[in-house]
């Protein structure tokens, strides 16, 4: 087991050249926890360098990880120190396309969704 709790992965040169996409996965995302093993590091890079599905998901996990780091602590007033996002106008307009993709008109009349 490797310090993180996965099973062992071979080192060396061999390692680089198989890794699977599922081990490719799994160091992707531990190096968002922090920094791998050489050999870890150059098998996951050699993986990225041919397998296009796992580049992929490694943009896409960096780009949530970066999110989530952006994204503000939940807190009890989080809410009230929200600044709204949408014009009262803006708002007027969805609740109204809302209504209508319904079958309601503008008073809210009309079929009800099933």
């Amino acid at each position: 087991m490797t310090r993180r709790g996965h099973r062992r992965r071979r080192g060396g040169i061999l390692s680089i050249l198989t890794l699977r996409c599922a081990d490719a996965s799994e160091l992707i995302s531990e190096r968002l926890d922090g920094p791998l093993p050489l050999a870890d590091r150059l098998a996951a890079g050699g993986h990225l360098l041919v397998c296009a599905a796992c580049r992929r998901f490694a943009r896409q996990v960096r780009f949530l990880h970066e999110a989530c780091a952006r994204r503000p602590a939940p807190g009890p007033d989080l809410d009230a120190e929200a600044p709204d996002v949408l014009s009262a106008d803006a708002r007027a307009r969805i609740l109204d396309a809302l209504r209508d993709a319904q079958g309601g008109g503008p008073d809210g009349a009309g079929a009800t969704p099933p």
